[in-house]
């Protein structure tokens, strides 16, 4: 089966190394995939701040080129990207009057409706089981990781519709067949911060310190996440935290499409790990990779 690729305006800039390492992790598995055509901004929260009508409209354009261009499934790994498009949805279920308004805004038509889905709900069905399994060829016993999901990927659970909402396990199932250990911890899905980096900084601060906090505790040397503004919250704020309260945590920040991939076999150079503001010696030590340094001026 062909999916449909929504990868959002993060994964185009500064989850450059999402975007490669799961396109390149998808193929590995056989998946192919396809990108909805002339997809757009999600709109954020911007769209519905300005007005319900375009909060609803502008996600919902992706809907629509997906549907016109015969995608039934879409795969969109960022978790905003995801939320917004399934509660535009869910605001045409329960308002169906909203339809033809859109549908002229729009200059299109929202029927046949595709599915929109994360990369975790895709791979953790039965089916990808024996498939990961069996297409593991490096053996990262080193590895011990805590998987972060954040707070949007199952919430709220009548709009996401998916895995277990205070403590997923897909992520955790998809590592362990991978050959990769996991820790249970209290964190999964304690928010970041979200977008509160740009208008107070603080506020990730709180929230963040105490993902690291839980995260040093259950004894992990690597946080895996699947949602681009976890990542670059976790990432960019690591040191500051570390400093303020007098901590040395050394914790990289590690898409599950990165460790998979490499589990998986995919070269070093197609998961983005220089990407990384913490540095991943304890992830590619385990297998004496060297992580490829590129020039500032070529970095994504």
């Amino acid at each position: 089966m062909r999916y449909g690729y929504y990868p959002g305006c993060s994964l185009e800039g500064i989850s450059a190394e999402y975007d490669v390492s799961l396109r390149n992790l998808l193929d590995r598995l056989g998946v192919e995939i396809e990108d909805v055509p002339d997809w757009i901004c999600c709109g954020t929260t911007a769209a519905p701040s300005t007005s319900r009508l375009l909060g609803i409209a502008v996600p919902l354009w992706n809907v629509a080129r997906a549907a016109k261009a015969g995608q039934d499934t879409v795969i969109a790994p960022c978790s905003a990207c995801l939320y917004h498009s399934k509660n535009a949805l869910h605001q045409l279920h329960q308002d169906p009057a909203l339809i033809p308004q859109i549908e002229e805004i729009l200059d299109l038509p929202l029927k046949p409706t595709p599915h929109f889905m994360h990369p975790l709900e895709l791979l953790s069905r039965p089916e990808f089981e024996s498939v990961i399994r069996g297409a593991a060829v490096n053996h990262l016993s080193a590895l011990k990781a805590v998987c972060y999901y954040g707070c949007l990927i199952t919430r709220p659970p009548k709009i996401m519709q998916f895995d277990i909402v205070e403590y997923p396990q897909s992520m955790d199932r998809l590592l362990q067949w991978a050959g990769i250990q996991t820790l249970d911890w209290s964190a999964k899905t304690e928010c970041c911060g979200g977008y509160f980096s740009l208008i107070d900084p603080q506020i990730v601060i709180d929230l963040s310190r105490n993902i690291f906090a839980a995260a040093k505790s259950a004894g992990a040397n690597a946080i895996v996440v699947a949602c681009p503004l976890c990542q670059a919250n976790l990432d960019t704020r690591e040191a500051e935290i570390a400093a303020l309260l007098g901590e040395k945590y050394d914790l990289p920040i590690l898409y599950f499409s990165q460790v998979m991939g490499l589990a998986l076999g995919v070269p070093d150079e197609g998961l983005g790990f220089w990407k990384h503001i913490v540095q991943v010696p304890k992830v590619t030590k385990c297998l004496k990779l060297q992580v490829p340094k590129v020039p500032s001026e070529e970095r994504l």
